[in-house]
């Protein structure tokens, strides 16, 4: 139909000689569109159909939409649960719901998916964040991150975490002492994960929770309010058209954040280098192996150095260690505090199931003295279940995706993605299809029982993402909250308020998954 009228209108402008290049221009652009929409109705795949320019994402362009609606649609009337094609204005995209299929691109066949399809933020700091790094710079970078969340080193922070909850703790009994019982919890939740990452990362006090106007919790704010009507078409072209956007140096994601916490980073490893000073945490075990990498170096290559404009085989420099740091900030800030807003939440709907997770804690820390250990935590089976129904229910991100770095045959078909295709995989739709969980809605912890979860694929849940690009800082996390959880469940009850909003409405601006009017829920002392 847009090809006849484009047609039609050629015809109608041929009349008048000076329209010529006029309707040369349309007819080519016309064939091209054509031919760029044909790309997955001539593979054979399943998908909507694309408005001209637009493609598929005039719902999220307009905002209409969360983005966890925008791949729900996709996955349970497009085809999403095998494979459905769809298009980012003019760039076909791939969604795959198969578990099947989702092993081969996350875990098998990592070696034609090893890149995710980053944006290019012409931002030094951001454009060396591990999430976004390519190819062999990733691989290196990773491994060298890779032992500083270990479970060993994790291990070693529990004391800090622990002192970090216990001030949570407390900022939670002065509020009620002063009559105050309702609490946005995600704000309450972002202010506890930035103390931890900050004390935990650079042996920085935020202290976030005793000042409403720290720097720390409003520049990691700022960093996910979401951007101004006027700047969403231009964020999307710099996120759906990155090389467009390199060449034109937009960058119109906040700085200022970025900016706050890389001084920060800067700042701290200055101070020890120039007073000698260590310290067990996250920036130091990147410094020291910056460190040895420099040793390597020198030992492979013992002349005075490189010759100017020469190129080493240097991986850790004080940019990409700054990166990292920024990232473990920004990162562990929002989306820990998410699943801690979100795990209030469920539990204030479900007292049967809050009332277990308390009998299971006082029960598990009365065997451990009453200390909240490591090896506490790995005995609360059930709390770890009602995690994992929480991170089902609410991923905080959504999608996770990944770029074909070379050509790839989709097994069983004679489907070939061709290399630089972004293949995504919609965790949310993937957490909610009943082929996986029965009602999928219903809040249910017994779903991750050992017995449960052996009749499922693994890649029927992944919060954290799957395969060798998955959450590096998962298990940090996970204890992380943990702790937080077990600590006020020791002495608070999750109850729900009038502002307790039953279903949560999703904001439809944010690409994480975030509750449009915030989790309201109630806290009252134990009895």
């Amino acid at each position: 139909m847009l090809c006849h009228a484009a047609a039609l209108l050629a015809d109608m402008l041929w009349d008048f000689p000076s329209a010529i290049p006029l309707t040369i221009a349309i007819l080519l652009a016309a064939l091209y569109l054509h031919r760029t929409y044909a790309f997955w109705e001539n593979r054979g795949v399943p998908g909507p159909k694309p408005l001209w320019v637009l493609g598929n994402v005039y719902p999220r362009l307009r905002a209409s939409v969360s983005l966890a609606a925008f791949d729900q649609e996709m996955y349970e009337r497009h085809g999403g649960r095998w494979m459905c094609g769809y298009y980012e204005f003019t760039k076909p995209c791939l969604m795959v719901g198969d578990v099947q299929l989702l092993k081969h691109v996350m875990v098998k066949d990592f070696d034609h998916f090893t890149d995710r399809s980053f944006v290019t933020f012409n931002e030094p700091v951001m454009d060396h964040m591990l999430l976004g790094l390519k190819g062999g710079m990733w691989k290196a970078v990773r491994s060298v991150m890779t032992p500083t969340f270990s479970s060993g080193k994790v291990k070693h922070t529990l004391q800090l975490v622990k002192d970090c909850a216990k001030n949570l703790v407390t900022y939670f009994n002065k509020e009620l002492d002063k009559g105050s019982s309702v609490f946005e919890m995600k704000e309450v939740y972002g202010m506890f994960t930035m103390d931890t990452i900050a004390s935990i990362a650079f042996g920085v006090s935020s202290d976030t929770l005793n000042n409403t106007e720290n720097e720390f919790s409003a520049a990691a704010a700022r960093f996910f309010s979401p951007a101004p009507k006027w700047k969403r078409p231009f964020i999307f072209l710099q996120f759906l058209k990155p090389h467009i956007a390199k060449r034109l140096h937009l960058n119109f994601i906040d700085r200022t954040p970025i900016h706050f916490f890389s001084k920060v980073v800067t700042d701290t490893m200055k101070y020890r280098q120039e007073n000698n000073l260590r310290r067990s945490d996250f920036l130091q075990l990147l410094l020291d192996a910056q460190l040895q990498e420099q040793t390597n170096n020198n030992k492979s290559c013992p002349s005075p150095g490189p010759a100017p404009g020469k190129m080493t085989n240097q991986v850790l420099t004080d940019l990409v260690i700054t990166a990292q740091c920024v990232l473990f900030y920004i990162a562990g800030y929002d989306t820990t505090a998410t699943t801690l807003s979100f795990l209030s939440y469920c539990l204030a709907l479900h007292p049967d199931v809050q009332q277990r997770c308390m009998t299971e804690i006082d029960t598990v820390l009365e065997r451990h003295d009453g200390q909240v250990t490591y090896e506490a935590l790995t005995e609360m089976t059930y709390l770890d279940m009602v995690f994992a129904e929480t991170l089902r229910l609410y991923p905080p991100a959504p999608r996770v995706d990944r770029t074909v770095t070379k050509d790839y045959r989709v097994p069983g078909t004679d489907i070939t993605l061709p290399a630089g295709l972004k293949v995504i995989i919609s965790i949310y739709s993937i957490h909610r299809d009943p082929r996986h969980y029965p009602n999928p809605t219903h809040f249910d912890p017994e779903r991750f029982s050992p017995e449960n979860k052996a009749t499922r694929s693994p890649m029927a849940y992944m919060p954290f993402g799957s395969g060798p690009r998955n959450c590096i800082g998962m298990r940090f996390a996970l204890m992380e909250a943990k702790i937080a959880a077990v600590c006020l469940l020791q002495e608070f009850a999750f109850i729900p308020s009038k502002r307790t909003q039953v279903p949560i409405k999703l904001e439809k601006r944010s690409g994480l998954l975030k509750a449009e009017d915030g989790v309201w829920v109630r806290l009252a002392k134990r009895s």
